[in-house]
């Protein structure tokens, strides 16, 4: 499976739940499930998508396709970029959201 390659200078979804850990923010049990980007997934056409058990980071080829899916997931979603922070599936509480989004911001 090929899926698009993320912008050069984008974080890799990694790399964002790196940052989250180091900044003391959780980001537990994080896995690789990019998988789901292609057409026998989600088709979401991202580049990667790296989950934990507090939110998901899915990083796209394009500001364009980023800012599709954080309106369609509007309001338990945050976009820097070319990434967007989910937070559909993770129990992060709306009060800590905005520490996960300075952090991501940091990034870029």
């Amino acid at each position: 499976m090929v899926l698009p390659p993320r912008q050069a200078d984008a974080p890799t979804g990694r790399e964002v739940v790196a940052a989250f850990r180091k900044a003391g923010l959780k980001a537990a049990n994080a896995r690789d499930r990019s998988v789901d980007c292609g057409p026998d997934g989600l088709g979401l056409g991202c580049s990667e998508i790296v989950v934990t058990d507090n939110v998901a980071v899915y990083v796209f080829p394009d500001e364009s396709s980023a800012g599709d899916l954080a309106e369609r997931w509007s309001g338990a979603a945050y976009r820097s970029g070319t990434v967007v922070l989910n937070y559909l599936e993770g129990p992060t509480p709306p009060a800590d959201r905005p520490r996960y989004a300075k952090v991501l911001d940091a990034l870029r």
